[in-house]
């Protein structure tokens, strides 16, 4: 089975990506995955809604996270 990775939203080192599992160019089934630059491990949700929220506080804690605050001054994330 194939599998298709779509960035949806990516801020402050965080990213949202669409996860799609394939079969013969169909779409079987979707999820959505969560990394962070932060020490949090990987998340992944079945709901596109509890995704985006994750997203939202996710951002709002890295942009509190002194070496994110950091990275970001420095140009090296957006």
């Amino acid at each position: 089975m194939a599998t298709r990775k779509t960035l949806i939203r990516s801020r402050a080192g965080v990213r949202l990506q669409r996860i799609e599992h394939l079969a013969r160019q169909q779409v079987v089934e979707s999820s959505w995955r969560l990394s962070t630059l932060r020490q949090n491990p990987t998340r992944s949700f079945a709901d596109q809604t509890e995704a985006e929220d994750a997203f939202d506080m996710e951002v709002i804690a890295s942009l509190t996270d002194p070496i994110i605050m950091d990275m970001q001054r420095r140009g090296l994330i957006d």
